[in-house]
């Protein structure tokens, strides 16, 4: 099941290594630390500061850092929200206008257990998963299994 897209993927993994990091990092090392391409991760970045998520400066010592209100603040959710919007957690997962527990879609509540536990999994800060064996945790404990 695909909860993030590539590019939320990415952003996540950007900011876990800024965490990690704790000082101002160029844009080629952070490309390569997640895996991406220059160009795609200098998008993904400019998005992140232009919503105040992350931040950066220009020039020599420039970089791309966290400050100690957005170290101890950031979530999994500000991330993913910036990226997805925040309506698929509102919406039917089959697009019906009229889905609801009263009236619910075929699918209506094995998606809200999901939805659920993916909620749980949105209050996690990105201080508390600076490594990426924290992040498999995570993704371990929301797997479908757990609904057979």
């Amino acid at each position: 099941m695909l909860i993030f897209s590539n590019t939320c993927q990415y952003a996540i993994k950007a900011c876990i290594v800024l965490a990690n990091e704790r000082k101002r990092i160029g844009i080629k090392d952070i490309s390569q630390k997640i895996g991406t391409p220059v160009a795609f991760t200098s998008k993904i970045l400019q998005q992140l500061t232009k919503k105040q998520l992350i931040s950066s400066g220009k020039g020599k010592g420039g970089g791309f850092y966290l400050t100690d209100g957005q170290f101890e603040n950031l979530t999994i959710k500000d991330i993913y929200e910036n990226f997805e919007g925040k309506e698929v957690f509102t919406s039917c997962l089959l697009g019906l206008k009229q889905c609801s527990a009263e009236d619910p879609c075929p699918i209506h509540h094995f998606a809200a257990a999901i939805k659920e536990k993916v909620l749980i999994m949105f209050q996690y800060k990105i201080k508390d998963l600076i490594d990426f064996g924290s992040v498999m945790q995570v993704i371990t404990a929301i797997s479908p299994q757990d609904n057979n």
